[in-house]
């Protein structure tokens, strides 16, 4: 077991700036992250809203040409005063991205449709529509540098009646840079249009990375603050902290 082990670190050592530059790729290999985003101060009532992002990233080989990459974004929520003085906690809606992508290409791309689900646990967690619309991925890498942008747009079609429909965008443009030892820095923007209700809300994230293990278990550790901008009840400031399971190739 301890020559195991020893060999294992060896490798790692070896292999984890490679990794790295891998990692930034969201498409490369089985990934799930816990994305925790802490927002603070949220205008009108002063509140606060603490959402885990659970997103798995799973990449299946379709053929000798193409994959198909499949992605969930499940919200687990927890908040207070940001829907009067009131406190929710539960699940909220979920998106799934599935994405066609060659496997031979110089840019990484991918396109295909991005499905919205009701899957909120409280009235003010969900929409309780249904909704589908296109998504592209585009990612470029080059050494240690990674830059790329994710879009989708989804339109309710299906639901309560008595809700509004939904029409909104969402995009989110990153660029990573790997250092050495496993570290990294970046810079994210997330972006919502809505575009029914007529507001736009998000965010830009400085990032800093390392990775490491734990156990034998590959991880990577995402810390940083986010700023915010937007017209509707957006927060003072926040942090996002990301603690990723990778499992390469």
């Amino acid at each position: 077991m301890v020559l195991l082990f020893c060999c294992a670190v060896s490798l790692y050592s070896q292999q984890r700036d490679e990794i790295a530059k891998r990692r930034s790729s969201p498409v490369s290999s089985v990934s799930v992250p816990f994305q925790n985003n802490f927002d603070f101060t949220i205008k009108p009532n002063n509140g606060f809203k603490w959402t885990m992002n659970l997103q798995p990233i799973i990449p299946f080989s379709l053929n000798t040409e193409w994959n198909l990459i499949n992605r969930v974004s499940l919200p687990i929520v927890s908040q207070r005063n940001v829907f009067g003085r009131t406190s929710q906690t539960g699940i909220g809606d979920a998106v799934v991205n599935v994405l066609v992508s060659p496997k031979e290409s110089g840019i990484i791309w991918g396109i295909g449709p991005a499905f919205y689900l009701p899957l909120g646990s409280s009235e003010v967690l969900t929409s309780k529509k249904w909704g589908i619309g296109p998504n592209v991925l585009v990612i470029e890498q080059s050494g240690m540098l990674t830059v790329g942008a994710l879009y989708f747009h989804v339109w309710s079609f299906a639901g309560d009646e008595r809700r509004p429909d939904l029409s909104f965008s969402y995009l989110q443009p990153f660029v990573t840079y790997n250092l050495q030892g496993g570290w990294g820095v970046g810079l994210i923007s997330e972006m919502i249009d809505e575009m029914k209700s007529k507001m736009t809300n998000g965010s830009i994230i400085f990032t800093g990375s390392k990775l490491t293990h734990i156990g034998g278990q590959l991880i990577q550790v995402v810390l940083g603050p986010k700023f915010y901008f937007g017209n509707f009840n957006k927060p003072g400031f926040g942090v996002r902290a990301t603690v990723t399971l990778l499992f390469p190739d």
